[in-house]
């Protein structure tokens, strides 16, 4: 699974603080960014409409969300743009309470 595959979540969990953590992997590298940020976003409307549809109720059924992080593990590091983009997210989610960590691969790191 990975962030090109938009209908698919790569990873759920829930945290004993009522935190729903929902993967994101990311191996594009960035020699499109327009693309790869087009990819990117549905991605991550894909998330949005699972969490605003409350599809995580049929793995979760009884527990109460109280709050979302979309977890994204990039293989190579992101853009400036990006990362603003990527900081506006929360703010356009009015019904949730959702947060963006980002991850950058060792291997990417290690290269540097």
């Amino acid at each position: 699974m990975s962030v090109t595959e938009t209908n698919i979540v790569d990873g759920i969990a829930l945290s004993e603080e009522r935190t729903l953590k929902m993967l994101i992997t990311d191996y594009l590298d960035w020699c499109d960014e327009y693309k790869h940020l087009m990819i990117l976003q549905e991605k991550i409307n894909s998330y949005i409409a699972f969490c605003e549809g409350k599809q995580y109720k049929e793995i979760y059924k009884s527990n109460l969300i109280e709050h979302i992080i979309f977890e994204i593990h990039f293989l190579h590091e992101p853009t400036n743009n990006t990362l603003l983009f990527l900081k506006q997210i929360p703010a356009q989610i009015s019904e949730l309470t959702v947060s963006i960590e980002c991850h950058i691969s060792e291997a990417e790191n290690e290269n540097k």
